[in-house]
């Protein structure tokens, strides 16, 4: 299983005492689905490390020192502080968070802690505030002609600018429009320029300021070596963007050799996770929220989507369609390859990466889409069905699970489950029943007595079949006469639980009403 293996390789590749395992997120909007398998994929490596005796920590950084450099759909009243740092953006919300910054923060991190994910959280604006970036910011300024360099011989970009560092204007606040036109040992001085990018305007003031202290910050790529130098990283993944040939990841591992004697993490490059075949971008808006991603799944299951492919495959989840449904069954089997009752050890590693913890084991799962027609259907005992699926009583654990999937049926059938899964069962005989055939209403006479007589479910659904075969019918046309008949529609679930469900007075009497020919009344 593609975690187990990458802590293997991390700790043949670095003998290290102590690792450090490291993510970071720019908060400039509300945060995407995206963002949450980078956590994820870090928080399973972080754990593997951890069980096989290594020492580690898992930090989370909130990049909120950076500029906010786009206006996410509905802060279109924050133009003015474009280009200002996100720490000192105003808050949605004063009384929930300080900060534009804080506010989106405080919601993903509410968001992976509820997956299980937890995380020593810092903030670079701390960072820097605090002086912990002092040291690496003197270097990048004595060294900054070397810096420029080792970033052009890599990307290949004349585009350097003569220093990796921007400070805050002191006119007008913003850290976005800033260059550095000089160094002194003590002081730089800079240029708030109007034209330097195109998504935030400078005023165009000139002056001189300490780096030191929160006075600015250093430009991404460096910022990037400095972090790890200074946290001590180990192990960091990023997205696949990051991690081309000459692209951010590889100049900021020479800069972190070369300028501050620090060995590049180990790197984990993973491709990115889709919604709908859509990239998202949590600084213009685009994509499923984080926070949406796990009202539709529980916790475990939202872990599995992120973990059950390897992590150099793109996911393109779209919890429209069969997706929910055939996600629980690919999950059950995990589950009963973690129990040892399927010869499946990839996808038993797998279930247990779902879990924050060490998974319950023996619990009894009653399959997803039968959770969810029962849960439509008038009078249905869930735990009575779940028992008798078991052959056993329930478990205070089997309740828990039985309850988690009925939770996740009823978010699933009010958003994304398709037509067919829905249905209501009437209260009259519905209009459609005028269009069942003669053949259809003997079939649904001849099904009375089958029903007075029903074990189960699973013994009128064989019925049934077995009635179907004597009396010529297709399938479409002896399934489909039931539907009509209790439904209003052609389709619905699988027919012999369906009616075992159902009060028996209920069901005759509505089976006897559909037979009965067209004006006449149903025969007692």
């Amino acid at each position: 299983m593609w975690v187990d293996l990458l802590a293997e390789e991390i700790l043949t590749a670095r003998a290290e005492p102590r690792h450090v395992v490291n993510d970071a997120k720019s908060p400039s909007g509300r945060v995407h689905v995206g963002s949450l398998r980078g956590v994820i994929l870090h928080d399973c490596v972080t754990r593997a490390l951890r069980d096989r005796g290594a020492s580690v920590e898992f930090l989370y950084g909130y990049d909120d020192f950076d500029p906010m450099d786009g206006l996410p759909v509905g802060h279109e009243d924050l133009a003015s502080y474009l280009g200002v740092p996100l720490c000192h953006v105003p808050s949605p919300d004063p009384a929930a968070a300080p900060s534009f910054a804080r506010y989106h923060a405080d919601e993903f991190t509410r968001v992976f802690t509820r997956l299980g994910a937890t995380p020593r959280i810092y903030w670079t604006s701390e960072l820097y505030g605090s002086g912990a970036f002092d040291a690496t910011i003197r270097i990048a300024l004595d060294r900054a002609a070397e810096i420029v360099e080792i970033d052009r011989v890599i990307s290949g970009s004349r585009k350097a600018e003569r220093h990796p560092f921007q400070v805050i204007c002191e006119a007008c606040g913003k850290i976005g429009t800033t260059v550095v036109t000089g160094w002194d040992g003590d002081q730089v001085s800079y240029a708030c320029r109007p034209d330097k990018v195109a998504w935030a305007q400078g005023c165009g003031h000139e002056g001189r300021r300490s780096p030191f202290g929160g006075g600015g910050k250093l430009q991404y790529v460096t910022e990037w070596a400095a972090k790890w130098h200074v946290l001590g990283v180990t192990v960091e993944g990023a997205g696949k963007d990051h991690m081309t040939r000459g692209g951010s990841y590889d100049r900021a591992g020479a800069i972190v050799e070369a300028v501050y004697g620090s060995p590049r993490p180990f790197s984990i490059p993973y491709e990115w996770f889709l919604v709908g075949g859509r990239k998202m971008a949590s600084s213009k808006g685009v994509g499923m929220p984080a926070v949406e991603f796990a009202e539709v799944l529980r916790p475990e299951l939202a872990r599995f989507t992120m973990v059950r492919p390897h992590y150099r495959q793109h996911v393109d989840f779209d919890p429209s369609g069969e997706t929910i449904p055939l996600l629980y069954d690919e999950f059950d089997r995990a589950a009963r390859a973690h129990a040892g009752r399927e010869d499946a050890p990839d996808l038993a590693r797998t279930f247990y990466y779902a879990h924050a913890s060490e998974p319950r084991a023996g619990v009894f799962r009653l399959r997803f889409t039968r959770v969810a027609h029962l849960s439509q259907i008038p009078g249905a005992n869930l735990e009575a069905e779940a028992e008798r699926g078991k052959g056993a009583s329930l478990t205070d654990e089997d309740r828990h699970e039985l309850e988690a999937r009925l939770a996740d049926a009823g978010r699933w059938l009010k958003t994304y489950a398709p037509e067919a899964y829905r249905f209501e069962v009437q209260a009259a005989l519905p209009p459609t029943a005028a269009r069942l055939s003669p053949q259809q209403r003997a079939f649904l006479a001849a099904l009375v007595p089958m029903v007075g007589e029903a074990v189960d479910g699973d013994s009128l659904h064989g019925s049934i079949h077995n009635l179907k075969v004597e009396l010529g019918l297709t399938p479409k046309a002896a399934f489909g006469a039931i539907y009509l008949a209790f439904l209003g529609k052609e389709s619905g679930p699988q027919a012999g639980w369906f009616l075992a469900a159902l009060d028996r007075r209920f069901v005759i009497s509505r089976l006897l009403e559909a037979a009965a020919p067209a004006g006449e009344a149903p025969v007692a």
